[in-house]
């Protein structure tokens, strides 16, 4: 009877990673696949927050550092770190986490709006929080990783490697 109950309370289903030791999801509809990280192409004059472009199978993708956006201090690229390659106002963008921990069902009664008293920044990129027994993973809101005026600076900007930068020149 008890599994009879449990598949009848809808449930989410979450990509969990973690960025400087605090875990975070997106929804997994909204992530088409993970890649180990790989070097990306720098680009000048690139808005602050863009680590720069890769190429995924010929399609020029914009890459964001998601540990700079969420000002995590002492971060470095290693074995674990990651790649999330997602849909983002119908373009495809890569978000830099630390490392991905899992897909993980939730009834959607585990999600909790933030609360009140997180102001600012944390705010703004929240979605809701989920409470699983031990474990609370933040619930982001993709739409508002980047402002208005980010996303303009992001689609206005030449997303184009400078010549040679491909090759280390």
């Amino acid at each position: 009877m008890r599994n009879v109950r449990q598949a009848a309370v809808p449930q989410v289903q979450l990509v969990t990673f973690k960025i400087g030791g605090e875990e975070f999801g997106l929804d997994v509809f909204a992530v088409h696949e993970i890649l180990r990280y790989q070097g990306v192409t720098p680009v000048p004059r690139a808005p602050a927050f863009v680590e720069g472009v890769l190429d995924v199978r010929g399609a020029v993708v914009p890459v964001i550092d998601l540990r700079r956006r969420f000002e995590v201090r002492d971060f470095a690229f290693d074995d674990d770190t990651r790649i999330v390659l997602v849909e983002y106002s119908g373009e495809r963008l890569g978000l830099i986490v630390d490392s991905v921990t899992e897909v993980l069902r939730a009834p959607e009664t585990s999600i909790s709006p933030p609360p009140a008293y997180i102001r600012g920044l944390a705010q703004e990129f929240m979605k809701g929080i989920v409470r699983l027994e031990a474990r609370l993973v933040i619930l982001l809101d993709l739409e508002r990783i980047l402002s208005s005026e980010e996303r303009i600076a992001l689609e206005t900007a030449e997303l184009v490697p400078a010549e040679g930068a491909a090759d280390g020149a």
